[in-house]
């Protein structure tokens, strides 16, 4: 019993994280052979089952319902104060503590940003639309309703978005200085000019929607939530508006490739098997700014290889006509994978990094201040020290990923149906997806459990 609350307990920590933090291979303590090959025959029998479900079936299985009518939201006010809060954070980076785990701004960005409100808005929604740090103070300067001066061609789609996600996330694996305060202070200012500046030019919501990395991020990760807020809150299976979606443009289902890929390198590139790829001794690890190049060129090739090995397991099953459009539609079919890797893998630095966040909450400056009265309270790690705690923790990682697989598996089968009517042409169709999907299980687990040398 009390491991069963110790597991709720941990399941449900501040979701922050902080990039690269370590604290993994622990589960080496446990059999995870066990857990890797029971996650991977879960998947397999939800493939089963799946197949089991006809058209009509699948169709209700993803149906939502609707709840109650809401009123328009506020949203200028909540973005202004983002924009105040951001500011802050950017004053912290310049001139507060340079300890990354005492500074908000590295707490900030990585911890709070980049994992907690990402897991926030797969869970509730697109809170993201309305805490962003520019779309306020747009209305504010220009308006309700203005006319850019510049139209941004539809042929670009979101591919700028596709590039900045790469480029950050290559600094962030790759960059020595993915957590100096300070750098990071001058990156992000500079970041927030660019995207208001292509605000101005392209118009808010056309730029936020095709350009702004984080906020093409958010947007399709909140697609994985149960919730969908319009004039109305409808609810249903989460992913349920993946189901509903129109085919995305090729650039979008691009993107939500690559939130996979990126993840996956991110997890790989810490490993003994990866080190050992490069020569170097995962004990004797010279530090991430000696492999810069080998990094960098690992992050774009998982991703290339990662996007034509899902290609062809569309293509080999569907006709030529089809192709096109079943790929960018079964690309969005991987997000609930991608953001249940994405909280896995960052687990147990959600766990150290909530409590640094909270003494940097309470001391900004790094000035003895104690403004939400702590006391005297000291970042912990112990729970990594005991068997029953690891097994909380990577049972948590594991469950993540498996329920994230399994809801692929059957919005993968939902949407197949829409060109495939019977049951055996469904299956037919989907069985190199449906391998794709169970080897990637098997691949994630291993990732958890591997050593980490980096």
């Amino acid at each position: 019993m009390n491991k069963t609350w110790l597991s709720f307990v941990l399941f449900l920590a501040p979701a922050a994280a902080f990039a690269h933090a370590g604290q993994q291979g622990l589960v080496l303590l446990l059999p995870t052979e066990i857990y890797i090959v029971s996650g991977g025959l879960v998947v397999a029998a939800t493939v089963a089952l799946a197949a089991l479900m006809d058209h009509d079936s699948l169709h209700r299985l993803f149906c939502p319902r609707t709840l109650l009518a809401l009123p328009a939201p506020w949203t200028v006010g909540p973005s202004l104060i983002s924009t105040l809060v951001f500011f802050g954070l950017v004053w912290l980076g310049l001139f507060g503590p340079y300890d990354p785990l005492g500074n908000l701004m590295t707490l900030g960005l990585w911890t709070v940003l980049w994992i907690g409100v990402v897991i926030l808005c797969g869970l509730f929604g697109n809170i993201w639309a309305w805490l962003n740090p520019w779309s306020g103070l747009f209305r504010l300067l220009s308006g309700p309703d203005p006319s850019p001066p510049l139209t941004l061609p539809d042929r670009v789609g979101c591919w700028p978005a596709v590039v900045l996600l790469l480029m950050f996330n290559g600094f962030g694996i790759a960059s020595a200085n993915a957590t100096d305060p300070r750098v990071l202070a001058i990156l992000a200012s500079l970041y927030w000019m660019f995207t208001f500046v292509m605000m101005m030019l392209f118009g808010a919501q056309n730029w936020l929607r095709r350009g702004e990395f984080l906020s093409v991020f958010i947007g399709l990760v909140a697609r994985i939530s149960p919730f969908k807020r319009g004039v109305s809150l409808r609810l249903g299976l989460p992913a349920w508006r993946i189901a509903e979606a129109t085919p995305p443009s090729l650039s979008r289902a691009i993107f939500a490739l690559v939130l996979l890929g990126t993840g996956t390198f991110d997890g790989l590139n810490e490993t003994f098997f990866w080190l050992v790829q490069l020569g170097i001794n995962p004990l004797e690890f010279p530090g991430r700014s000696a492999i810069v190049p080998q990094t960098l060129a690992g992050l774009f090739l998982t991703n290339i290889g990662l996007c034509l090995l899902f290609f062809l397991c569309v293509w080999s099953t569907a006709p030529a006509q089809r192709t096109g459009i079943l790929f960018r539609r079964q690309a969005l079919t991987i997000l609930p994978i991608a953001l249940a890797y994405h909280f896995a893998h960052f687990l147990p630095a959600i766990l150290v990094n909530g409590q640094n966040s909270l003494v940097a909450l309470s001391n900004p400056l790094g000035n003895g201040a104690d403004y939400l009265n702590l006391g005297p309270f000291f970042v912990t790690t112990g729970f990594f020290n005991t068997t029953a705690t690891v097994r909380a923790i990577f049972l948590s990682q594991a469950g993540a990923i498996v329920v994230g697989h399994v809801l692929a598996i059957l919005l993968s089968h939902r949407i197949a149906s829409d060109y495939f009517k019977s049951r055996s042409a469904i299956l037919i169709s989907q069985l190199p997806l449906s391998a794709f999907m169970i080897g990637y299980t098997i691949l994630g687990l291993w990732l958890l459990a591997t050593a980490k040398g980096a």
